[in-house]
């Protein structure tokens, strides 16, 4: 089976002038499309037809030896009215393309994602069985429609006599010329890519999304920055609010990630955080939710790093204390890679890091709850790295100690070291550091970004507590 595409690419264009090869999130737009066919599993080749030298100089450039090939639009075929089907058939003949399926989309559907393209291949074959002999995308309409021809108002797909809920009306479609599948002998027999018995693929309204005037290319280039589909790494940060989840975040940030921060509280701090989702991750649904939602193609990192501590001796400890630690501290990990598997498999270079804790080594009085979560959470990690590298996934776990956080200094004012104000608590803990001083949240989050740059660490759990717990307490 073979499947090529087919991009046709003009020079000039009128309402919104250079458009095709203008700077769209840092790269020329149709860049973006190029990109996206790139990571198909079934497009054996792509064609641009193109009258454009700066498209057919950036190709040479910028794709060489990929599987894309330019095909040099003839004069007579450059007038902007020149219909489609025909520089389809006429591409198809000068080449003498001889592909099973043929496919057809625009550089100006910058949101259409790789998997709506695999899935339409999919479908369409599936289909094919059925009857069917071509396939195109459309968004659905269901809103009441109307025609005026010679001021004389009349509804084109309701009785406007009855008030009827929208969502009860039939159905339209909207032919958003996002993808095309069709074969040759249906092009050449109806001069046209859409044949006798067309399956409609519907897509949401965003990935729908055309460029057609200036104002479709300011909200296209916002809605693709903001779903993280230019093709930038992209990690989810649970916990993002706390002070270690904010250096992670700023950290990701520095080095151009995608960051999504998911906190249970009202994030205000948006600086270093591109799509921020309040979510309470000890309910799973809600998990499940937010990941079958997230608007991106690959998912490279997760962080779990969200984490609650209760303090009561064991025994005043009841049953909710106890599984709403678990709940917070440990499950959601497992959660997050069981509803994020698939996306993160289409990265290059996944990775899973767990924040743990020194407390999974030694610990303190009254966090009996907070210390089997992260001693769990250490078992959890080398397990994952065990079964998600066949993968290629990375799973690997830190362990800081103290770290001047609100949480340390919560557990300060609560007595656990020294007796006074903070800075003198501050200060006492640090002494009991062999370097003289607890550490940062940076200390942190640059060490989270270094391991997932080394590709040969998995399964590891690091210790981060100023070297604390390798004195003898004896000493």
């Amino acid at each position: 089976m073979k499947i090529c595409i087919i991009v046709p690419i003009k020079h000039n264009s009128e309402r919104v002038p250079g458009k095709n090869f203008r700077d769209f999130n840092g790269k020329p737009l149709f860049h973006v499309i190029l990109n996206t066919l790139l990571k198909s599993k079934y497009i054996n080749h792509i064609y641009i037809d193109t009258n454009s030298p700066i498209v057919m100089d950036s190709v040479e450039t910028d794709f060489k030896d990929t599987i894309i090939s330019i095909y040099k639009r003839p004069l007579e075929l450059q007038p902007g009215d020149t219909p489609t089907n025909v520089l389809l058939e006429n591409i198809i003949t000068k080449m003498n393309l001889g592909y099973d399926y043929y496919l057809q989309t625009h550089v100006t559907n910058p949101l259409l994602k790789v998997e709506t393209i695999d899935e339409c291949i999919e479908t369409f074959m599936e289909k094919e069985k059925e009857g069917y002999d071509s396939l195109f995308t459309a968004k659905q309409l269901q809103t009441r429609l109307y025609t005026n021809q010679n001021n004389n108002v009349s509804a084109l797909n309701h009785n406007i006599n009855e008030l009827i809920p929208t969502q009860n009306l039939e159905p339209l479609y909207e032919e958003n010329s996002c993808l095309y599948i069709f074969k040759k002998d249906i092009l050449f027999e109806r001069h046209h890519r859409i044949g006798n018995k067309p399956y409609i693929h519907v897509m949401n309204d965003i990935e729908s999304s055309d460029i057609d005037i200036e104002s479709d290319f300011v909200l296209a280039e916002q809605l693709h920055k903001y779903h993280g589909l230019n093709n930038a790494n992209n990690v989810l940060i649970t916990g993002v609010n706390g002070d270690i989840g904010q250096a992670i975040a700023k950290e990701f940030k520095k080095y151009n990630w995608f960051v999504i921060g998911i906190d249970i509280v009202e994030n205000t701090n948006t600086e270093c955080i591109n799509q921020f989702i309040q979510c309470d991750i000890s309910n799973p649904e809600k998990i499940k939710q937010l990941m079958n939602n997230l608007q991106i193609n690959k998912l490279d990192c997760i962080v779990n790093n969200a984490a609650i501590q209760i303090c009561k001796p064991m025994w005043e400890l009841d049953i909710n204390d106890w599984d709403n630690t678990m709940n917070c501290n440990l499950r959601p990990t497992y959660l997050f890679t069981k509803y994020g598997l698939d996306l993160l498999k289409k990265s290059n270079n996944p990775n899973i890091i767990n924040i743990g804790s020194v407390h999974s080594q030694a610990t303190s009085n009254n966090i009996s709850a907070y210390a089997c979560s992260k001693s769990a959470l250490i078992g959890l990690t080398k397990n994952m790295a065990l079964e998600l590298a066949e993968f290629n996934i990375r799973v690997n776990s830190i362990s800081p100690g103290a770290i001047n956080t609100k949480m340390l200094r919560n557990g300060l004012m609560r007595g656990h070291v020294g007796n006074g104000n903070m800075n003198e608590q501050i200060n006492a803990l640090s002494s009991k550091h062999i370097l003289g001083n607890i550490g940062t949240p940076q200390n942190v989050s640059e060490f989270v970004y270094y391991i997932i740059t080394n590709n040969f660490i998995t399964g590891a759990n690091y210790i981060m507590d100023g070297g604390a717990s390798i004195k003898l307490s004896t000493e």
